[in-house]
């Protein structure tokens, strides 16, 4: 007992977390001698301070006080002086520890811990934090049960406490639609009428939220109805207010537990400002908000209708057109994978003559004419009580409505068992022909395999993406190079055009590759091409754009200044090789040429480029401004595509506010250049550590509003101060529900927001280590990758100069509190637990990355800062040897994970480079013998 006690002593001291719980797990296993059990070593006073989490606490050690709380410790126990945990607490951070855990314990209404945390000295009326100031009773009534909420009102809790944005615990519950925890409160003296200042509720009461629950709403009328009657004898007492809701509240809870079952309640999801969790509250009404990508008009029609009920069975009923009806109930039968899932089988109805006839209930009608629209790929959706009528102009058409109708029956399906959708009639067109998505599937990069490209593939098409950008690096090897095989190729054909996906061959050569290599390579070019059934497109990539355009007597040491000094004409026949790749590539007449034009930017004059190329315009950073570059060639009568990125390369969790400003700087200049589209790469990056699901946030951004530029999506680019406050979470944003509901199909509504957060903070520090302002979008993402990607891979060369140990701290909280988010997920879709296996792998690999930038912080701090910078980075080797082996030990736990991660549903060829960076990285943190 004495080695334990001293051993975990000594580990409280250091700060090992690990030891503590390895020796705590081997008291639980029965690993030890004299019967010694987890619980006597966590809950009895078996030191001079009392218990080790007394210890702990007075010795200013907030992480083992987690630890030890995550493992069972009783806050509560005193010492012989009669001091507890949270009495001899050293500092502000572990008295906010307990505090946390009061917050969490509450969230998970774990009644014996909250009456643990209480018992100790915790104030019932603790806030979160100074920003958001919510109450445990705000987190009860948002998150918790009605034993929970009556707990904390009878421990003194304040039912009339307002948080930062002036709202009440009562507009969490009314918000979270839980009668019963609305009664709880009521019952206490809350006042259903105060209004909040600011934020999502922002001038509206309990009793104005209530008016989007029928029921609820009903209740809180008879409350006041009751409550202003008796308010009228004594209207300016607060006692008397009281008393009379008191009186009100007697009055209706008869009346409540008798009708309380007639009438469903239906949630949704919905984020509150400084809450971890997501509360299901999102009002049926707001169902056509979610649809993605927002269609062009949408008129609803509850006023006029009742709501069509989707039975088990949905017959479809086609009236004869000029469209096959063979490949109309194709398009169909694509989708119905989908129904299905949701618990509808589309069967075939009847064929109407081209009149039209009276359907029966529970029918959809369906019209393929071209002639009914403005464009082809044009549609339109109209639900009423008795049918559901879609027109198309074409089959693709008809696969965007399909798409639509499946999302909303989506929707309704995740806020009631019985799916009755709300009248509605929607019309809807692209804005832009060419929606893409460039994938980067190069030799030894991170690499799909070809089941989770297909999934992929749905999703993308559910969006409505037009055409899928296959790029590969090519070398002068005569050997077959693509990553997937010939006939894997064709299948991959098949399955895009079966969807509406057009894939397009983007060509690439290796940097290694010279222009006299290139007379070699066109036969591997026309075997790569020749797979593709049809061509409408051919993508020539930027090294290949660029070695194409030089002319055969171009001296490429020359500089720019040089360059221009020289004879355009002369510079300029080499354009003529681009009129003859039609030949060279075997190309037909039908086929568009997709250039890149960023390395004709030095290029003044056009007049030898063929009128059938469009120019592909690469832009990766925020501020990029395709305008500037784009101008001349527009100029010249020259037709522009703006390729944006998704800015989830060479990072750990990509840049969401970078992806959103670079791709709406794209969708600006196609508009204002009237483009066929924008293209939004997705690059596989130095070492391939960001894994796909990070990708996500710029596919549904590039592909929301290169159908309708109008539509509106918040990624909270202005929250960024949130993130380095201690505020336990952040404002929901369209983005994270539209992850959630349509990618990931999250009912409890975490993985978006993990996502979006982990982003955040990747970028957050990247910004902070440049002195850019949180705001500051410049030259982001960098070209070098972000600040926690190099503390991984090349951790001796971080510039340390404007961060500090206590940011670290703060992300370092915010990645854990996401990282225990994420097994709260409760994920439907097809990878689900792949993907909760690489998000939390990808925390961990941020949490090892602030580790080590906090050390190096803390050792490379120059006394002298006046004299010169105030941190100075003094390498891996001047570390402590003790860290050195505890990241090594972290590290080489990273890279088994890793391994596995990437097998399940990657292609192994690429894991082999990534690891190395892994591997080179573990042996600079190991200890010189």
């Amino acid at each position: 007992m004495q080695d334990i006690c001293e051993n975990i002593r000594t580990a409280i001291e250091h700060g090992r977390t690990d030891i503590i719980r390895s020796l705590l797990d081997a008291c639980e296993n029965g690993n030890t001698t004299d019967s010694i059990t987890k619980d006597k070593i966590l809950n009895q006073p078996l030191l001079e301070e009392g218990t080790f989490l007394s210890y702990a606490s007075k010795v200013n050690q907030p992480d083992i006080v987690r630890t030890l709380l995550s493992c069972g410790a009783n806050p509560a126990i005193q010492n012989s002086n009669g001091y507890n945990a949270v009495d001899v607490a050293s500092s502000d951070i572990v008295r906010r520890t307990y505090i946390e855990e009061l917050l969490r314990a509450t969230a998970a209404s774990e009644l014996k811990r909250v009456l643990q945390l209480l018992d100790a000295g915790i104030n019932v009326n603790s806030w979160d934090s100074h920003g958001s100031k919510n109450t445990p009773l705000h987190w009860a009534a948002c998150y918790g049960n009605k034993d929970i909420v009556t707990c904390l009102i009878d421990r003194g809790a304040d039912v009339n406490a307002v948080n930062g944005c002036g709202a009440t615990p009562l507009h969490d519950a009314v918000n979270r639609g839980d009668v019963a925890i609305c009664q709880e409160l009521l019952q206490a003296g809350a006042n259903p009428l105060v209004q909040a200042t600011k934020g999502t509720f922002s001038g509206k009461s309990p009793y104005d939220l209530s008016r989007g629950k029928q029921f609820l709403h009903n209740f809180l009328q008879r409350f006041l109805s009751n409550f202003v009657s008796n308010e009228s004898e004594t209207m300016y007492s607060s006692t008397a207010t009281e008393r009379s809701i008191s009186s009100s509240m007697s009055q209706l809870s008869i009346e409540f537990e008798s009708t309380k079952s007639l009438e469903p309640i239906y949630d949704v999801p919905l984020h509150e400002s400084g809450k971890e969790s997501p509360v299901k509250s999102t009002e049926k009404d707001g169902i056509y908000s979610l649809l993605w990508p927002q269609p062009k008009t949408i008129v609803e029609l509850k006023n006029f209708s009742t709501p069509f009920i989707v039975g088990k069975e949905l017959f479809i009923s086609i009236i004869q057109g000029n469209e096959s009806i063979h490949r109309i109930l194709d398009v169909w039968d694509i989708s119905r994978t989908h129904l299905l899932e949701l618990g509808c089988n589309v069967k075939i109805g009847e064929i109407h003559p081209s009149s039209g006839k009276l359907l029966n209930d529970n029918q959809i009608e369906c019209i393929v004419n071209k002639k009914l629209f403005n464009t082809s790929e044009g549609y339109q959706l109209h639900i009423s009580q008795n049918a559901i009528k879609i027109g198309a102009g074409s089959l693709i058409s008809l696969h965007y409505a399909i798409c639509t109708f499946v999302q909303i029956v989506r929707l309704n399906k995740s806020h009631s068992k019985s799916c009755e959708i709300e009248p509605v009639f929607i019309k809807d067109e692209p804005r832009f022909t060419h929606r893409g998505i460039l994938l980067d599937i190069s030799p030894n990069g991170r690499i799909p395999t070809l089941e989770y490209l297909f999934h992929m593939i749905d999703l993308w098409s559910s969006f409505k993406i037009s055409h899928l950008h296959l790029y590969s690096r090519l070398t002068s090897n005569s050997d077959w190079q693509l990553c997937y095989s010939k006939s894997e190729i064709i299948t991959l054909d098949r399955y895009c055009r079966d969807r509406h996906l057009e894939l397009v061959p983007s060509l690439d050569i290796d940097l290694k590759v010279e222009q006299h290599n290139l007379s070699r390579m066109w036969p591997i070019f026309q075997e790569l091409l020749a797979i593709f059934p049809s061509l409408s497109y051919v993508h020539v990539g930027p090294r290949l754009a660029n070695l194409l355009v030089q002319a055969d007597n171009f001296d490429v040491n020359l500089s720019i200044n040089e360059t221009i000094e020289t004879d355009m004409l002369e510079v300029l026949k080499s354009y003529s090789c681009l009129q003859e790749l039609w030949h060279t590539l075997n190309l037909s007449s039908n086929t568009t040429l997709l250039l890149c034009s960023n390395s004709l930017h030095s290029k003044t004059e056009f007049h030898n480029i063929p009128s059938n190329i469009i120019f592909v315009e690469y832009g990766f950073q925020a501020d990029y401004d395709f305008s500037e570059w784009t101008e001349t060639f527009r100029i010249a009568g020259g037709n522009v595509l703006p390729s944006s990125g998704t800015a989830s390369y060479n990072s750990l969790a990509g840049c969401p506010a970078s992806t959103y400003v670079n791709t709406k700087n794209a969708i600006k200049t196609s508009l204002e250049q009237d483009s066929v589209g924008i293209v939004v790469a997705h690059w596989s990056g130095s070492h391939h550590l960001t894994p796909h699901p990070f990708a996500w946030i710029g596919y549904l951004i590039a592909a929301g509003l290169a159908w309708n530029p109008a539509s509106e999506i918040n990624i909270g680019i202005d929250d960024y101060e949130i993130l380095i406050s201690e505020i336990p979470g952040s404002r929901q944003k369209s983005i994270t529900k539209l992850l959630d509901i349509h990618v990931f199909q999250d009912s409890e509504y975490k993985i978006g927001n993990a996502i979006l957060e982990l982003g955040r903070l990747d970028t957050l520090i990247l910004t902070l280590s440049k002195n850019q302002g949180t705001k500051n979008l410049q030259q982001i993402p960098d070209n070098e990758g972000s600040t926690l990607f190099r503390l991984l891979t090349d951790p001796d060369n971080v510039n340390l100069e404007y961060l500090s140990t206590d940011l670290f701290a703060k992300v370092t909280k915010q990645v854990k509190r996401i990282s225990h988010s994420l097994y709260e997920g409760n994920l439907l879709s097809k990878f689900a637990s792949m993907e909760i296996q690489e998000l939390q792998l990808t925390a961990d690999l941020m949490l090892t990355a602030c580790k080590i930038g906090r050390t190096l912080i803390g050792v490379g701090v120059n006394p002298n800062s006046n004299m010169g910078l105030a941190v100075i980075n003094l390498g891996i080797c001047n570390l402590p040897p003790t860290f050195r082996t505890d990241v090594a030990n972290k590290m080489l736990a990273h890279i088994e994970q890793y391994k596995g991660s990437w097998l399940q549903r990657h292609l192994p060829q690429g894991l082999q480079s990534s690891l190395l960076v892994l591997t080179s990285a573990l042996h600079k943190f190991v200890p010189e013998t």
